[in-house]
């Protein structure tokens, strides 16, 4: 996949840099959008462009941003930026196409976005969207405002319905809520593949160590969505092998008094790893109980034991694959 980067100068005029050589002319079928989480929503419309694409023989084109808006700036992407490039990139896409979510772009009018990004930069011929979708400044674009631009330039304009899981419309904001509340399990159905924090392994206080049960830490970076404090049965991605994991979400009030940041602090059954500034991702699976402040270290050690013991169970119980394409 072949990643398009750009800038918008002062004078409203985009400049593009592609992170490999490409034909820069090429025509193409582009569903647009942000894209948080790639749910199963996303991905309606991601196949409606590759069917589009194969049809009149275009190359395929994802538009994203490569930050959030400022809205959304701490604490509330389901997926950072090089998680959804890896995730976009493994369904095969040809070109993604990343807008910085500036101050320019915010004031930049619908047609303005159309004209310069949609047909200037990225050459499409085939536009495919959500039917919901809105664009340009404050918003004001929409499906009816696209399909008359489309009209008028030669562009066909394609408005995927929504994608319904039990009655309800799949969206960010719903799994956004369902992290919120520790449904990771219906979280991981929303996206068809697990919630997921990468990063690089920290070497904390070695208590986990100390207690018999060491574990690999990973901070969640600011951007980023925290779930439910808790225990969580996990998988642990390190150098493209899955590992069963127990994961503890949180703060760690037990032992942590100066900490102000959520940490996940993630125990692998039955493997002895050197982890320490190595990269990996944490993928979780089903909440297990809330984090909680123990009396003792002994009680807090009590506690591990039992639950290494449910997550155990469900381990060995679960039928479903871990899915992680995007995250090798």
């Amino acid at each position: 996949m072949i990643v398009w980067n750009c800038v918008i100068n002062k004078d409203g005029q985009l400049i593009s840099t592609p992170s490999s050589a490409t034909e820069v002319t090429a025509d193409r079928a582009v569903a647009l959008g942000y894209f948080d989480g790639v749910h199963l929503g996303h991905r309606k419309i991601f196949a409606t462009m590759r069917e589009k694409a194969a049809e009149l023989g275009l190359r395929t084109a994802v538009q994203t941003f490569d930050n959030p808006p400022s809205s959304k700036s701490q604490n509330s992407l389901i997926t950072t930026y090089p998680e959804r490039c890896g995730i976009v990139s493994a369904f095969g896409v040809d070109d993604l196409f990343a807008l910085p979510f500036n101050e320019r772009v915010q004031h930049m009018s619908a047609r303005a976005f159309l004209d310069v990004c949609v047909k200037g930069w990225m050459h499409a011929k085939v536009v495919v969207v959500g039917k919901d979708y809105r664009f340009g400044k404050e918003r004001a674009g929409d499906v009816a405002l696209l399909r008359d631009w489309g009209k008028k330039n030669d562009i066909e304009v394609v408005a995927v319905e929504p994608e319904l899981f039990e009655g309800r419309r799949i969206s960010s904001t719903w799994v956004r809520e369902l992290i919120g509340e520790g449904d990771v399990e219906k979280v991981e159905t929303l996206l068809e593949r697990p919630l997921a924090y990468t990063g690089c392994v920290e070497k904390g206080q070695q208590l986990g160590r100390k207690l018999g049960f060491p574990t690999a830490n990973i901070r969640i970076v600011k951007q980023k969505i925290v779930p439910k404090f808790g225990v969580y049965a996990s998988a642990y991605l390190y150098d493209g092998k899955l590992y069963h994991g127990l994961t503890n979400v949180g703060m760690r009030p037990t032992v942590n008094k100066d900490d102000d940041s959520p940490l996940t602090e993630t125990m692998i059954f039955h493997e002895h790893l050197q982890l320490y500034g190595t990269k990996g991702t944490v993928f979780l699976l089903k909440y297990i109980r809330p984090e909680k402040q123990f009396g003792s270290i002994d009680e807090l050690k009590a506690q591990m034991i039992l639950d290494q013991d449910t997550v155990w169970k469900y381990h060995t119980g679960r039928q479903k694959t871990v899915r992680f394409d995007g995250y090798m």
